[in-house]
């Protein structure tokens, strides 16, 4: 009597069945994973955004004048001298670290569910927007310099996604540190937004830059008030 060909897969070819649909699952998960941190990506510059037309409402309740960086000594930074003009700002809830109403527009969404600063995840560059001990004309309710002072604004960057020591991130950098030494992973301008670092420049508008292959000249034109 004839047999009938057997239909049941042979070992080889269960394992290679299995190997298929294990590719294909993890060609899934990096293309999921990929279009996760493209969408985080895009928050985080509609994030700055946000923020830059916060800093032209300022300038335009305060004669054209930005709010400082930091109004030292005391703790009176960029980020709660925002919130401390918007009132609305602070509807959201209370940080208790950072001992302020800060809302999630300053947190990056790249960040979720890392050690960001209690301050806020987007660092506003020193370099550009003066704190009160490098602008005389600043005052303790946080009122800095003319926005008219900043030679080149749509070149200039105000706030960009930024690290420091122990955090994921930084509420501040010193654009003219970053010139002069380059890239540093620890500190200043992060490039945690697929490769580039999120920035929101002074005329409002917002990009990716290159900081980590980002020449002497290029740094400095961008990141200091140098023209």
């Amino acid at each position: 009597m004839n047999r009938l060909p057997s239909t049941a897969f042979t070992l080889i070819e269960l394992l290679v069945v299995i190997a298929i649909i294990a590719v294909l699952a993890a060609l899934a998960f990096l293309a999921g994973k990929s279009a996760l941190l493209s969408a985080r990506s895009a928050q985080s510059l509609s994030n700055l955004k946000q923020i830059g037309t916060l800093v032209a409402n300022y300038a335009a309740d305060n004669n054209n004048r930005l709010p400082l960086s930091a109004y030292w000594p005391s703790t009176f930074v960029f980020q709660n001298i925002l919130v401390d003009h918007f009132k609305d700002l602070q509807t959201t809830q209370y940080n208790p670290k950072a001992k302020l109403y800060l809302p999630g527009i300053f947190y990056d969404p790249v960040l979720r569910g890392k050690n960001e600063h209690p301050w806020g995840s987007f660092g506003v560059n020193s370099a550009v927007v003066l704190d009160s001990n490098r602008y005389s004309g600043g005052s303790s309710k946080g009122v800095g310099m003319p926005l008219s002072k900043i030679p080149n604004p749509s070149r200039k960057v105000m706030c960009a996604s930024a690290i420091e020591p122990g955090y994921a991130s930084s509420w501040g950098f010193d654009g003219e540190v970053f010139a002069r030494k380059g890239f540093d992973p620890s500190y200043g301008p992060d490039p945690r937004n697929s490769g580039r670092a999120a920035a929101l420049f002074a005329d409002g508008h917002v990009e990716k830059l290159d900081v980590k292959n980002m020449d002497e000249a290029t740094r400095k034109l961008l990141f200091t008030l140098d023209r």
